[in-house]
């Protein structure tokens, strides 16, 4: 085992980011969890003032950054570096998300299941531009193939926001398209509801054309049996009065 000691500035130059790293690399193997691995490197640049690493090695820090520098260093040399493709392919399955939101909301689920997609993937993209603004400057990196790897890092930043601008533009078009059809289909289920209504208020006023009719049918055919019933009546009181007649008459002569 070595038992060596060395005195480092502080975890912003170039030895210190290059400790960060080794540091990192030691704890990921070790720790089971990655989450714990980020913790400690957040705080060993937080406050950190001396490195113990497996092999005996020894560093001391002559300061430390604080909460605000060595957010940033940390970010920059952990985040940036070794989560990038990570964070980029949850802004990739936050967009997946937000589509398959949109197809259930246009199936006819709640609007609020899109909402929440929307909100998902602004705080990713919000993520990934975060740690795109704390990608590590060209002046911290050593030879042409570290400034090859950031020319590469920029490209894929810059294709993968122009995807997710082309992603996000076929879904407002999409919707927009949908939002045209309802009105087209609203429009002709109007216009069917109105030439319904009108025919049926045609077929209704024909009918009452027809009930009226009847009705007037069965009124005079009342009144012409109603007047000879009367004719009829009156007929038969003329002949019994007249019979009537001819009996008193009948009666007298015979008296």
């Amino acid at each position: 085992m070595l038992s060596t000691a060395e005195t480092i500035r502080d975890l912003e130059v170039f030895e210190g980011r290059r400790l960060l790293r080794d540091f990192y690399h030691e704890r990921r193997v070790k720790n089971a969890f990655e989450m714990r691995t980020l913790l400690e490197c957040w705080k060993l640049c937080r406050r950190g003032t001396e490195v113990h690493f497996n092999d005996g090695r020894r560093v001391q820090l002559e300061t430390n950054l604080g909460v605000r520098h060595g957010t940033r260093v940390f970010l920059e040399e952990i985040v940036s570096r070794q989560h990038y493709n990570l964070i980029q392919g949850l802004v990739y399955l936050g967009a997946m998300l937000l589509l398959l939101g949109v197809a259930l909301y246009l199936l006819g689920f709640s609007v609020w299941i899109p909402m929440a997609g929307f909100l998902l993937e602004a705080l990713l993209l919000l993520m990934l531009a975060m740690v795109t603004a704390y990608t590590p400057p060209d002046d911290l990196t050593t030879g042409g193939g570290a400034l090859g790897l950031s020319d590469n890092l920029l490209t894929s930043i810059n294709g993968s926001i122009h995807e997710m601008t082309n992603a996000v533009s076929d879904l407002f078009r999409l919707i927009s398209q949908t939002d045209i059809r309802q009105d087209v289909l609203l429009t002709r289920l109007t216009d069917n509801i109105g030439k319904m209504n009108a025919e049926n208020a045609r077929r209704f006023g024909e009918r009452v054309d027809q009930t009226n009719m009847l009705l007037r049918e069965i009124n005079e055919n009342a009144r012409t049996q109603l007047h000879a019933m009367l004719e009829q009546q009156e007929q038969t009181l003329e002949n019994t009065r007249r019979l009537l007649t001819m009996l008193e008459k009948s009666e007298g002569e015979s008296s």
